[in-house]
């Protein structure tokens, strides 16, 4: 019987076979062959395979029909007979384990212990092991050159200590000075009053105190000093009353707190926020005058004093009115909250208009002759 997978031959009645482990059924050759080109089961019957397209085995002899020449099936495909196979196809006998052994091995020569070798004391002892720093190339030699290394570290940084603690070149002292040099100019603040070389005087606390106070109290002014400081405030607040001051200011405000774009109303409200700090600089230089106790110009100070704050109030309520303003933000509208931004304005009334207009001119400085 040949197989149809590797074309072997087998032994008559086996089910698989031994060479590919191919299937190859339990009907006889009688009843079934085998195609020789894909394997596939045929019947006797057939004469091509009926998946692959190939002749028979068999029906191409001599005794070919007609048909089967017009289709082209010649004779070039003998016919398989039984004798023909088992003459071709020398028959190979099926491998076993004990073919596979070969029988020329010694069994004695195999390194195996015996049971009295190792129930040995003697056998169980451990080899030497070889010491970590041994060289491997000579067994009783020991390689030193870690030692070697950390012996030569520990000289150099010994020797960097003694260069610094001996200093046999002399050069610490310049190191030490540019040290202190470079520190003094990156911590100006932080370095110590030195006391100068041959000095011992220590300075009392209280008198240092004492001498500090004086330098820094200042002098009274004369009359004549106080009356041209008052009149300089006079003047800077008249320039403030003018058309390109507060006038301006105004003349803004009426036509950009509506303004629906937030920057224009940023940039415009300016003016109004600039004019009320130059206000208040003035009320700081009146209030900053060192009168003497009994100034004959007391009164004219406080009079202008007063009409500074009543020019700060004026602008102060449009800056105040310019806050509700800038709050809207971009895109809402700003007419929907006209009462809301002049709301300020109506609060602070007009008394701080009125007041000013009413003394201004009434409470002019004049020289008085006690004062020269």
């Amino acid at each position: 019987m040949i197989c149809p997978h590797c074309l072997k031959k087998i032994d008559d009645g086996e089910s698989f076979c031994p060479y590919c482990h191919g299937y190859v059924g339990k009907a006889s050759n009688d009843e079934f062959v085998f195609c020789e080109g894909c394997g596939a089961r045929l019947s006797i019957h057939d004469r091509t395979c009926p998946k692959c397209g190939r002749p028979a085995p068999g029906i191409l002899s001599t005794d070919s029909a007609a048909s089967d020449l017009a289709a082209g099936k010649t004779a070039s495909f003998p016919r398989l007979t039984k004798s023909l196979i088992e003459s071709d196809a020398p028959r190979v006998e099926p491998a076993s384990a004990a073919r596979t052994i070969d029988d020329s091995v010694d069994p004695s020569s195999t390194n195996v212990l015996s049971r009295e070798e190792l129930d040995d004391p003697r056998a169980k002892k451990c080899k030497r092991r070889q010491p970590v720093d041994e060289d491997p190339y000579h067994p009783h030699r020991r390689s030193y050159g870690k030692l070697i290394a950390v012996l030569v570290t520990l000289a150099i940084i010994g020797g960097g200590a003694a260069f610094v603690v001996y200093d046999p070149l002399g050069v610490m002292p310049g190191f030490y000075e540019s040290f202190r040099a470079a520190a003094r100019e990156a911590f100006p603040s932080r370095q110590l009053g030195e006391t100068p070389t041959g000095s011992a005087t220590v300075q009392d606390p209280a008198t240092a105190e004492g001498e500090a106070a004086e330098e820094e109290e200042p002098q009274p002014m004369t009359d004549a000093q106080v009356f041209d400081a008052i009149t300089i405030a006079y003047r800077q607040l008249d320039s403030y009353n003018g058309e390109e001051a507060i006038g301006e200011v105004i003349d803004t405000f009426n036509s950009y707190y509506l303004e629906p774009d937030l920057s224009v109303r940023q940039q415009r409200s300016q003016s109004a926020y600039s004019l009320r700090d130059s206000i208040q600089q003035t009320i700081d230089d009146l209030e900053a005058i060192q009168a003497p106790a009994d100034t004959v110009y007391a009164e004219d100070i406080e009079h202008v004093h007063q009409l500074a704050e009543w020019m700060y109030g004026r602008v102060d309520q449009i800056c105040a009115s310019w806050d509700v303003s800038l709050a809207i933000p971009e895109g809402e509208s700003t007419l929907a909250h006209e009462d809301e931004i002049l709301q300020p304005m109506r609060d602070a009334g007009s008394d701080d208009l009125y007041n000013y207009d009413a003394y201004y001119y009434q409470w002019e400085p004049v020289r008085k002759d006690s004062a020269e």
